[in-house]
């Protein structure tokens, strides 16, 4: 996983201020294994910085993107959540709550290769996920 300390080193050698916002944003993304919406991310920020806004949110979570810290996930209809980077892994979604769970399974790196050869497209990346029902909206 990224550690804080390699993420403001990066910042810094792509000259980004770290600034207080920045910095609270560092933590609070990289301190839990979860899957954050923007609105989310705003809630929490804010609670320890009020005069944040979310549009200072949305720019620093696209500037995260970019710098690779964070990796947006996406379920369609526009609804996007961002995850801390970490190792290249897959996801498993609860259709009934929106839980997401995470899954390594490194065979699943074949597939990409498999494509790669029957297709000789250049993969640049791939994304896979499962979806179903989990434990608690199973229950009757």
């Amino acid at each position: 996983m990224l550690s804080i300390e390699k993420a403001k080193n990066l910042l810094k050698e792509k000259n980004v201020r770290l600034t207080p916002q920045r910095l609270e944003l560092i933590n609070i993304l990289s301190k839990d294994n979860k899957h954050w919406t923007v609105d989310e991310i705003y809630h929490v920020l804010n609670e320890n910085m009020p005069s944040v806004s979310i549009t200072t949110v949305y720019n620093n979570v696209h500037l995260f993107m970019e710098l690779e810290l964070l990796k947006e996930i996406q379920f369609g209809e526009g609804l996007s959540k961002y995850e801390w980077k970490k190792e290249e892994h897959y996801h498993i979604v609860c259709s009934g709550c929106g839980e997401i769970v995470d899954i390594w399974y490194p065979t699943l790196r074949e597939v990409e290769a498999f494509a790669k050869s029957i297709s000789k497209f250049h993969i640049s990346s791939h994304s896979l996920q499962f979806y179903g029902t989990c434990e608690q909206c199973s229950k009757p």
